[in-house]
């Protein structure tokens, strides 16, 4: 199988019906986008979110595991609140239920890796190879030795594919497409065509890093490093309970007495970005080539100081992404949705999978 196939086996690849929802199930929240094709214009037709943490008992922004029941209950309720009317949807599948990376291969240049990469991953994937879906691509490299080849694998447990199906299928999406969220982000963020885009998504309780090359992933790093976490980061420097500090999180300035949250938010995320500077470093230093740009995404990208804080620390130059630009809208809108629009690049990526 190629990438461009991912996963498909599990649901129509392209839209029938004009309007599709694109679905992001994530550890403290679920968005939706919906997209409609009007005239061979892709217009966005409304979006929603609906934070997890109170269908547990917890504050907004806490990352909670639900029961089916409640998980399910949540999606009807943001799909009815957002008033969506698609009949066809794509999942984006969360990258805690899955498992991409990169491994080298030595073989002919021209010997078909196919019969070897379920023997191979097995070192690699930390669990049974019976028990994942598994999908692959070769991918380019640098400077190697002769024979050397690196493979892209990517897998997605069974248990958790059946557990996003039989939530889908409860709202009325039976056997929809579904797709690792790296590949939704990498849609929403890139045109397909760069030669080099760095990608940092930062959740809730991890932040992943994504190297791509003219649309196709080349690395992948993920820390444990996010909203949530900062939150609790926050909580226990200023001695606040979590809603509190969500709240300062959310609302923070530059005056000088909230210093402390701008310190306690950046150092939660010191050791990840340290991390992507190296990764990044190293692919550039194998293929000898210059990633120039970072996008930072995901919900935690909304925090105001964030951006500066990774310039500074990947010495690159840093933007925040705008997935709505993908879309049409009203022109009233534009404001609002470049505000919060790295909260819904996975779920708007998902949906743009439909059109392609």
């Amino acid at each position: 199988m190629k990438f461009s196939d991912l996963f498909s086996s599990f649901g129509i690849r392209g839209a029938t019906a004009p309007r599709t929802v694109g679905i992001d199930i994530g550890s403290s929240a679920i968005k939706v986008v919906e997209l409609e094709e009007r005239e061979g214009v892709l217009t966005l037709t409304t979006y929603g979110e609906i934070q997890l943490g109170p269908y547990n008992a917890e504050a907004v922004g806490e990352s909670v595991l639900l029961p089916m029941e409640k998980e399910q209950q949540a999606l009807v309720d943001v799909l009815r609140e957002s008033a969506t009317k698609a009949k066809n949807a794509v999942l984006a599948m969360p990258l805690s239920a899955s498992f991409v990376t990169v491994m080298s291969l030595k073989s002919e240049p021209e010997e078909d890796l196919t019969p070897r990469i379920r023997v191979e991953a097995r070192k690699y994937i930390p669990t049974q190879i019976s028990e994942v879906t598994l999908d692959w691509a070769e991918i380019a490299r640098g400077e190697a030795s002769e024979g050397d080849r690196d493979v892209l694998v990517a897998a997605i447990q069974n248990d958790a594919l059946k557990r996003f199906n039989d939530l889908t299928e409860f709202v009325g999406f039976p056997q929809l497409p579904s797709e690792i969220e790296c590949f939704s982000a990498i849609r929403a963020v890139g045109n397909g065509e760069e030669e080099h885009l760095a990608i940092i998504d930062i959740g809730a309780v991890s932040s992943k890093l994504y190297i791509v090359r003219a649309g196709l992933l080349q690395r992948m790093h993920r820390v444990r490093a996010g909203g949530t976490l900062a939150t609790k980061r926050i909580a226990e420097v200023l001695e606040l309970g979590f809603s509190d500090a969500e709240y300062q999180k959310r609302h923070v300035s530059e005056a000088a007495k909230q210093r402390d949250v701008i310190r306690a938010h950046a150092s939660s995320y010191d050791r990840a970005l340290v991390e992507f500077r190296q990764v990044i470093d190293n692919y550039e230093q194998s293929l000898g080539v210059t990633v120039p740009t970072v996008t930072i995404t995901g919900g935690g990208a909304l925090f105001f100081d964030l951006k500066r804080q990774v310039k500074e620390v990947l010495g690159k130059e840093v933007v925040l992404a705008q997935p709505f630009s993908k879309a049409a809208y009203p022109a009233f809108m534009e404001d609002l949705l470049a505000d919060i629009g790295p909260t819904f690049t996975v779920a708007l990526g998902a949906a743009l999978r439909a059109y392609e």
